[in-house]
């Protein structure tokens, strides 16, 4: 089933072409070259893609600000210098979408070679996700970790960042928070997250998260924000139901929609 499911490419999703490759990427942050943008479509995801110099692939999503359309969005990220923009429509002609890739309102993020690009096991039953808190105490990522790890399959901890993670064979996200400004890459961003893939873009290497201070926000808002990119880390891409944090936009919604965990569990 894996075998199968591994083959699925992405052009279930409506999917704009990457730019050329670049160099290697650095940690934060890592940008391509741009491109174009589609038509808009309110659900549409906001990303970047660079194809490294190893063979390696990383990629960025970027959450937009409340009354930004994502193709304003890939737009003005472009004309700040953010190569590699694209939008990624997982709701484009969904009837003919394998079903895999999708359930309900919830969708994978897609990569180059397959819909959804999973964490490895390393020895475990299941793959071991440690979110290691750098944020303040303004956002609520313990709270968001906790809910996620509801899903079975794929087990979610949080970590304050003194602790650290406990061994090499778990996967260690940073979750990151500054008032990283309105300017450049993130104008009218209010979080991101950014993840490697290995040369294949089957399997996922690492992931961190930055979320964006100078928005402000209620303490709803910033859970949201937290557990939207929580999901982009875990392999999913946005929900068309605005009853989950995952929907395109920053709202008051703090938990995943039932969907969400369905999906996540057809790949674990």
């Amino acid at each position: 089933m894996r075998r199968r499911l591994a083959a699925l490419v992405a052009v279930v999703f409506a999917v704009v072409p990457i730019g050329p490759a670049v160099g290697s990427a650095a940690a934060m942050p890592d940008r391509t070259a741009p491109d174009r943008t589609t038509p808009d479509r309110t659900t549409a995801t906001v990303m970047s893609t660079q194809r490294n110099a190893d063979g390696t692939v990383t990629q960025t999503t970027y959450t937009p600000a409340a009354g930004v359309a994502p193709a304003d969005l890939a737009r003005k990220l472009t004309a700040n210098g953010v190569p590699g923009v694209a939008l990624v429509d997982g709701t484009a002609d969904v009837s003919a979408q394998v079903a895999a890739c999708a359930y309900g309102t919830s969708r994978t993020w897609p990569t180059g070679t397959t819909c959804f690009s999973r964490w490895s096991y390393n020895g475990w039953a299941r793959p071991q996700m440690y979110f290691r808190d750098r944020s303040n105490s303004l956002w609520p990522v313990g709270r968001a970790v906790t809910k996620w790890n509801e899903t079975s399959g794929i087990d979610s901890h949080y970590r304050t960042f003194a602790s650290g993670c406990p061994s090499t064979t778990v996967h260690c996200v940073i979750v990151y928070n500054a008032a990283y400004g309105k300017t450049g890459e993130w104008e009218d961003v209010v979080g991101l997250t950014r993840r490697s893939l290995n040369s294949a873009q089957t399997y996922t290497t690492g992931a961190y998260i930055a979320l964006n201070e100078s928005y402000g926000g209620t303490e709803a808002q910033r859970w949201n924000t937290a557990c939207h990119e929580i999901g982009h880390v875990l392999g999913l891409d946005h929900n068309t139901s605005t009853a989950s944090c995952l929907y395109t936009y920053r709202t008051s919604q703090r938990y995943p929609h039932a969907d969400d965990f369905t999906l996540l569990e057809r790949y674990y």
